[in-house]
């Protein structure tokens, strides 16, 4: 790829940015006020650290492992982030599972069981974790809870209706988009860290069925709901797109397609990214917007539509780059540039992290989702930001 100097000069300049928000901010605030004795973190905080409840979701627990396992692989082999990952994969493979080998949903800080199985995503932000963290450290157990969760986690999304996806749920008679994106991408990366050539193809099937079935070619959009057979629904559900889902799901789609070759369907996701961000856009007081009825019709069957959440953007920054890697294109850096500034004016809080929800209007708003403060969206973009800007 040519890059011209202006480009270039602008590329290093986020690059530093990245690395600034990451080290200086981001991995700071968790450090110093997450980290709890038992291993686990504090994933009930306020934006300015306090604790408002010792309650752990086990989605954030997950998460926090793969945060902090990626940022010793990925970024630099510190020893006080490996520390942390210890103390999550201890947590986690002490008080998890059920007997029945799936993932539990919220615990107390006693590690007693508040909320069972609720949600499958658990399993796969655990998954992924642990197969980072077998990663950094070579753990023969962290291998072993990895496969068998792949295993688990398989044989139930075999059998729709037999999991749920808490704090959302799926329509009697449909599938969602978030099962495919969540799982190509986990099971991809997990066969290849375990040289599982399986588990890459179950992911790749999945990765597929995106393009295949929750893509409508009339509406040229990722739809978050189909029926069963992969067919368009025109109700509340079916006309629903959930931009910042497409978005994170093209450029882990292109992660893989990169691996395996599949230059036009990289192309084609290249092309969804930059489609998705002009149907979200909100033009009168900028952003992106959780979700969209495509044919315009009210309300909007998701929780705060059009709220600005943190991930969307972040998760935007990503995909720009990924697709600017492969197309070189002007419109990756105009979009990365009007995204960036949004977010950048709008998310950050003074002396930490991010604030999460802002209503449309770009103020504080509640969670759409877990009540948590999630160390997991922010910092992993920033950790493959900074990745992919290297590699550009």
């Amino acid at each position: 790829m040519n890059i011209n100097k202006k480009n270039g000069k602008l590329l290093s300049e986020w690059a530093n940015l990245y690395k600034k928000t990451l080290y200086e901010d981001v991995i700071p605030f968790w450090l110093k006020y997450a980290i709890d004795e038992s291993g686990a973190i504090n994933n009930c905080l306020d934006d300015s650290g306090n604790l408002i409840s010792k309650n752990r979701y086990l989605w954030s627990q997950g998460r926090a492992l793969w945060t902090f396992s990626a940022l010793y692989n990925r970024i630099e082999p510190r020893k006080e982030w490996l520390d942390v990952a210890h103390g999550l994969f201890r947590y986690l493979s002490m008080n998890g599972r059920d007997s029945s080998g799936n993932w539990m949903y919220l615990l107390d800080e006693n590690g007693n069981v508040l909320e069972k199985d609720i949600s499958i995503y658990v399993d796969g932000f655990v998954l992924n974790s642990v197969g980072e963290y077998y990663k950094a450290t070579g753990n023969e157990e962290a291998a072993k809870i990895a496969a068998e969760t792949y295993e688990n986690v398989k044989l139930r999304l075999s059998n729709p209706g037999s999991y749920n996806i808490a704090p959302y749920s799926i329509p009697e008679g449909m599938k969602t988009h978030g099962i495919n994106m969540i799982f190509s991408f986990f099971f991809y990366n997990l066969g290849k860290i375990l040289s599982r050539q399986d588990m890459c193809e179950t992911g790749y099937k999945l990765a597929r069925e995106i393009l295949e079935d929750f893509y409508n070619t009339e509406k040229d959009v990722v739809l978050e709901f189909v029926t069963l057979d992969g067919k368009y629904s025109d109700t509340p559900q079916g006309r629903t797109c959930v931009p910042g889902h497409v978005l994170e799901g093209m450029w882990f789609l292109i992660s893989i397609f990169e691996q395996t070759g599949d230059k036009d369907l990289i192309a084609e996701c290249c092309r969804l990214i930059k489609r998705h961000l002009e149907l979200a856009w909100d033009e009168e007081y900028g952003g992106l917007l959780l979700a969209l009825d495509i044919e315009g019709k009210k309300p909007v069957f998701w929780n705060k539509p059009d709220y600005k959440a943190w991930w969307v953007h972040v998760e935007a920054l990503v995909a720009t780059i990924y697709a600017y890697k492969h197309t070189g294109d002007e419109w990756c850096i105009e979009w990365h540039k009007k995204v960036q500034e949004y977010a950048f004016s709008h998310f950050p809080v003074e002396g930490g992290e991010w604030t999460q929800w802002l209503d449309r209007y770009g103020n504080k708003g509640e969670s759409a989702a877990l009540p948590v403060k999630d160390p997991f969206h922010l910092p992993r973009a920033l950790i493959y930001l900074i990745e992919q800007l290297d590699k550009i």
